[in-house]
C-alpha cells in the first residue's frame, strides 16, 4: 500500500505531461504544415460535335481519336528478370481513356492486347511479363521468360494500329 501512495501521484503527473506534450505537438504540427487536400472527382467531360445538319451528336473525349503523347510508356523496369519485369503505362490526358483495342508490341514481334480497362486521368497500369491474374492496376503477359533486354524497344499501339508511344530499354 505504501508503494502505491508514493507512485500514484507520479503516474498521474506522467499522464498529464504526456497528454499536454502530445496536444502541443499536434497543435504546432497542424499550424505549420499545409496538408494536401484530397483530390475531387470531376464529372465526365463531353464535347459537342457540330455538324451542318440540324441535329448534332455528343460523344465523350475519351472515345475520340487520341493524339500522340496522351498515353505514354514511362519505362521498362527490371528488364531481364521475369519475376520483377514490367512496363509502366500512364494516361497523361485530362480525361479517362478506355484501353480496349490498344496493344503493347515488342520489336521482336510479340504483342499483348490490353483488356477492357479504363485508365483515369494521370492513372497508370503495370504490365508484368510473368504469370498472374489481371487487376485494375496490374496486368500480366503470362510469359515463361523475360521479354525485355537492353536495347529492345516497346511500343504502345492504338486501336487504329498507329504507334502512339515507344520506349527503348537502356
Amino acid at each position: 500500500m505504501q508503494f502505491w501512495k508514493k507512485t500514484f501521484p507520479f503516474l498521474i503527473l506522467n499522464i498529464l505531461v504526456s497528454a499536454a506534450t502530445m496536444l502541443l505537438v499536434l497543435w504546432f504540427w497542424q499550424g505549420q504544415i499545409d496538408l494536401p487536400t484530397r483530390p475531387t472527382m470531376t464529372p465526365a467531360v463531353t464535347r459537342a460535335v457540330v455538324s451542318p445538319q440540324p441535329d448534332s451528336t455528343e460523344e465523350t473525349i475519351a472515345t475520340m481519336p487520341l493524339s500522340a503523347g496522351v498515353l505514354t510508356i514511362e519505362g521498362v523496369f527490371g528488364a531481364g528478370d521475369l519475376n520483377v519485369e514490367y512496363v509502366l503505362i500512364r494516361n497523361q490526358s485530362d480525361v479517362s481513356v478506355n484501353l480496349n483495342g490498344w496493344k503493347i508490341a515488342a520489336d521482336q514481334g510479340g504483342e499483348y492486347a490490353l483488356p477492357q480497362l479504363t485508365l483515369n486521368q494521370d492513372g497508370a497500369v503495370r504490365l508484368y511479363s510473368k504469370h498472374g491474374s489481371n487487376t485494375v492496376i496490374e496486368l500480366f503477359w503470362n510469359s515463361d521468360q523475360a521479354l525485355w533486354s537492353s536495347g529492345s524497344q516497346v511500343f504502345l499501339v492504338d486501336p487504329a494500329g498507329q504507334r502512339q508511344a515507344s520506349w527503348q530499354v537502356p
